[in-house]
């Protein structure tokens, strides 16, 4: 008897939404969780409205990210998923969570990328917090992405080298910007990140502070192309 099968009897999973055993999302709940269309994409430096979620022409920079893809609004039962999975450490909802966005919406991201020489890089934590958590959880969605659009996962190109207060726990949008400067560093693979289109994932876009952030220093240590993709905004 798996270690897995023994947390199904003692510990059964039950649905965020209304408590019922069985899964995290039942049938029911997944009804209230509402995708992101088409027409609500957004560029992800002015956060304005922006086909494919390509970055605007005039918001573009030598060192921008070049867009986002975001698979579902932040509120209700997906809101509850990314805090229980960051704040009550429940990493095997993970799967199921990347397994709710439809293989249309993998299949939009594939055509937004450059899939030749693609690597997936998660948005790293800081050594500290990953020791408190025990996992990376956009390292472990990052991993289901990668699966499922047949791209090779790289946790080891991006670190956090300097530990910052949560961003949730700030209101202002000034202060998550600056809590976000001089955050991220590249651990000396600048060859692979210029030889590659690069795929950056997040669990949730809110100021875009921090996928900002990474991808400005991942484009300054030589990479052409930086797409954010995150499961909820």
């Amino acid at each position: 008897m798996n270690n897995m099968f023994l947390l199904d009897i003692f510990f059964p999973r039950r649905c965020l939404g209304c408590g019922r055993i069985g899964r995290y999302f039942c049938n029911n709940c997944l009804k209230s969780i509402k995708m992101i269309g088409i027409n609500e994409e957004i560029c992800p430096v002015c956060e304005k409205q922006s086909i494919d979620g390509r970055t605007h022409p005039r918001c573009r920079g030598k060192y921008t990210i070049d867009g986002l893809t975001g698979f579902f609004r932040y509120d209700g039962i997906v809101r509850k998923a990314v805090k229980t999975i960051k704040y009550r450490l429940v990493s095997d909802l993970i799967e199921e969570f990347a397994g709710l966005v439809p293989k249309t919406s993998y299949n939009l991201l594939r055509e937004n990328i450059p899939i030749h020489n693609s690597v997936i890089i998660p948005v790293p934590l800081h050594n500290k917090r990953f020791r408190e958590r025990g996992f990376n959880q956009a390292e472990l969605l990052a991993q289901q992405i990668g699966l499922r659009i047949n791209i090779p996962v790289r946790p080891d190109i991006l670190s956090r080298v300097r530990y910052t207060a949560p961003q949730v726990s700030m209101k202002k949008r000034k202060d998550r910007l600056k809590n976000m400067d001089d955050v991220f560093a590249v651990n000396k693979l600048s060859i692979v990140i210029s030889q590659s289109s690069i795929i950056l994932v997040d669990d949730v876009f809110t100021t875009g502070a921090t996928m900002r952030s990474a991808a400005n220093v991942l484009k300054r240590a030589g990479a052409g192309f930086v797409w954010g993709v995150t499961m909820a905004r």
